[in-house]
């Protein structure tokens, strides 16, 4: 029996009511007051300090900070470090006050609105209609601007596709462009424009500066090289891969906007007549902080405990810029960088802490990063919505001995139009990160994928491979000779990597893989063993460039994929693939959108051993006929096949063909072809009807109303306009 989530709201509120707060604060305060409900403090940091001080003063119990609705300016992160911890067996706890919404904003009002006198690059199109304002003092560069709750495009030029072509990914000078004739110009302002492109391998796309432009020769060179080459990419569907953004030629619609950082100046088209109120460029990226002492290169930290951020809004931070000099430092790919300030709230060194109920919205950078030392930690029900990059990202160490961000949680939250800036950012993404509990999150309108749990690293001694200066060399090698084990295989590699044991549990994703291609509803690689993707409903994601449901990608073994329904997916309409020895049990796979041209199985084993891999239990479903059934039947007798049962409305023999396929080989043991007497499978109901075929097989029916979210996440509003009050959903 479900709570009713009124009352589950009561019972929160208790925590954080008026005559169990400690203290107050509220926009209308004043640092100056003693922080009681009459007269409140005015910001988190002092209140954080009269907790403080009143911790050291008496015996450990839990202390509650309310925080009253409204607008809260952020100039400075708010950082919560040891002095902070709560006592052992407490909580100290910030939430807002019951019905009311707080809202931290890093954005600094742009005033001093006037006309443009128009600037010779300005279009002609733009004289008359294009204003500018000082950039607020105190800040050097931004790279998004808000109106509002709307982020505002930055001006964009044409598109195009990279001129040239490689048989290989990578390029030897990654920094090199190649560009059609007037698609990029060697402005006078060059250092504020920026290249975006989705490179040659298109599961990666870059944000760049541009350091030099052959207008003749049809050549830009970057001032940071990209991930892979700057070519066009190798496969997917992409009209346009590449444009520059940040040019005042290319100012030429309502909503636009330009920084000339030489200048100090924002230009803006207005979307009205004249720049409103509410227009803001943001100070920073983090918003908050929970960091412990981090003792990187020794064995241990010492985490901070106990902090409780309930019910409070996040919104309107900047997009974080690749750093010079950071090769090998970036997370599987390039999707995030490894350690550093790319979230709105971070925790770093942090045991037993929580972000709950929360918001974090309409913001360039990603919301939620738990990094380093991370243990027992909640991330609950919060509502995390057009944000830049990543939803919520749990990065531990490198490859090494060193293993402690574990057995976080990430639960109930509902994260949907994520990677709106760096559109490879998957929604939840776990990297050398382990025993981690990712449950009930409903996921959608993703560019890539919804669920990543990785721990890819090139093994690269001179830190020029991906991840490769993540390695904890010192500590691999130690462990090596104190443990020497034969060849270099991932069974021999899996004791420094800690991305194992996680559970990715009851989740509904949809609409995922909507923009980048080679992505997945849920994927692994590279990470540690028993790993478990169980009971995840994932459907109709249509995009021609979705990948697969579920994806055992490089260098990954021993996962389970169990009880997972898998519907109505598009592009190569790949519901489950693997390479390596995975285990594929009691799923089932209906309905492919189109054609699955690897597939609705795909073995892809190649150099990694795939034997012992089971498939069994498994209801393979289709009403299309000649939708191909498995890709790498050559694998099949590798593999432990029982069970399963097939079948196609429109192709009696579809089932027959897969079952004597494999070499000659019959690998099937008691699989049937038979009609599973769906429920309703036209409209997602794939409940057994009594006598199913299915259940003489063993088949466990699955239960749809434990999967994606059990309630509706407490949020207080589902946008915030800037007197943070709740307006209508976009």
């Amino acid at each position: 029996m479900r709570i009713p989530i009124a009352s589950v709201l009561m019972l929160l509120a208790g925590a954080g009511s008026l005559a169990a707060a400690d203290f107050h604060v509220a926009p209308t305060g004043n640092d100056a007051h003693p922080g009681t409900k009459d007269k409140p403090f005015a910001t988190l940091g002092r209140a954080r300090d009269a907790v403080r001080a009143l911790k050291a003063a008496g015996p450990g119990r839990d202390f509650v900070v309310q925080v009253r609705g409204g607008v809260y300016r952020l100039r400075e992160t708010v950082v919560f470090g040891l002095a902070d911890s709560a006592a052992d067996g407490h909580t100290i706890t910030f939430a807002a006050r019951p019905g009311e919404t707080p809202v931290f904003t890093a954005g600094v009002p742009v005033t001093g609105w006037r006309m443009a006198e128009p600037p010779a690059e300005l279009p002609d199109k733009a004289h008359g209609k294009v204003w500018w304002a000082p950039l607020p003092d105190g800040l050097d560069r931004v790279y998004t601007l808000f109106d509002g709750a709307r982020r505002l495009p930055r001006a964009r030029g044409i598109g195009f596709k990279p001129v040239g072509a490689s048989p290989h990914f990578r390029a030897d000078d990654q920094h090199v462009l190649r560009f059609p004739a007037g698609a990029i110009r060697n402005w006078r302002g060059l250092a504020d424009v920026e290249v975006v492109l989705v490179t040659a391998a298109p599961w990666t796309m870059n944000i760049l500066p541009l350091a030099s432009v052959d207008e003749a020769a049809g050549v830009a060179r970057a001032a940071i090289p990209g991930t892979y080459a700057l070519l066009k990419p190798r496969f997917g569907h992409f009209p346009v891969s590449a444009w520059v953004e940040n040019t005042l030629d290319a100012l030429d619609e309502p909503g636009e906007w330009v920084l000339d950082s030489r200048a100090r100046r924002i230009y803006l088209w207005p979307g009205e007549d004249e720049p409103g109120q509410d227009i803001v460029a943001p100070a920073l990226t983090e918003l908050l902080r929970v960091e412990g002492a981090i003792d990187y290169d020794g064995p241990r930290d010492t985490p901070v405990r106990g902090l409780v951020f309930r019910g409070l809004t996040f919104t309107q931070a900047d997009r974080y810029t690749w750093e010079r000099g950071r090769v090998g430092w970036g997370l599987q790919h390039d999707w995030e960088m490894f350690d550093r300030p790319t979230a709105m709230v971070r925790f770093r060194g942090a045991d037993e802490c929580a972000i709950e109920h929360c918001r974090f919205a309409d913001s360039g950078a990603a919301a939620v990063r738990l990094d380093l030392h991370c243990r027992n930690n909640r991330v609950d029900g919060n509502v995390i919505e057009r944000v830049g990059g990543v939803g919520v990202l749990l990065a531990g160490y490198g490859p090494g001995t060193k293993d402690v961000n574990t057995a976080n949680s990430v639960t109930g939250n509902h994260i949907h139009h994520i990677g709106e800036m760096y559109w490879h950012s998957p929604a939840i993404f776990a990297w050398q990160s382990g025993s981690n509990r990712i449950a009930n999150n409903l996921i959608h309108h993703t560019p890539y994928s919804a669920i990543a749990v990785t721990g890819r690293i090139v093994w690269d001694r001179e830190g020029k491979g991906e991840c490769s200066r993540t390695v904890r060399w010192e500590e691999v090698e130690a462990a090596r000779r104190a443990d020497p084990r034969a060849g270099q295989d991932w069974y021999e590699r899996e004791r420094f990597l800690h991305g194992r044991a996680n559970m990715v549990l009851r989740n509904e994703i949809h609409h995922a893989m909507e923009v980048m291609c080679d992505g997945n509803g849920v994927y692994i690689s590279g990470a540690g063993a028993a790993n478990v993707v169980r009971e995840n409903f994932i459907h109709d994601c249509p995009s021609g460039n979705f990948g697969e449901g579920i994806r055992c990608d490089d260098d990954q073994y021993e996962t389970v994929i169990d009880r997972n329904i898998l519907w109505r997916l598009g592009g190569m309409a790949t519901f489950v693939c693997l390479k390596g020895k995975n285990h594929v049990t009691g799923n089932i796979l209906a309905e492919p959108l189109s054609p699955p041209r690897r597939g609705m199985l795909s073995l892809e084993a190649g150099r990694y051993p795939m034997d012992g891999a089971k498939i069994e239990g498994n209801i393979f479903y289709s009403t299309r006929r000649g939708d191909n059934l498995c890709q790498g039947e050559k694998f099949l007798p590798r593999c432990e096949v029982a069970r399963n049962l097939y079948f196609n409305t429109a192709d009696p023999e579809w089932g027959a063909r897969y079952l004597t396929s494999g070499r000659g080989q019959d690998p099937a043991r008691k699989s049937i072809i038979a009609d599973p007497l769906f429920a309703d499978p036209e409209n997602g109901d794939f409940r057994l009807r009594p006598g199913s075929p299915a259940l003489k097989l063993g088949f466990e029916p699955i239960d749809r109303s434990v999967i994606g979210l059990l309630e509706r996440p407490r949020t207080e509003g589902d946008t915030i306009d800037q007197g943070g009050k709740p307006s209508e959903t976009r």
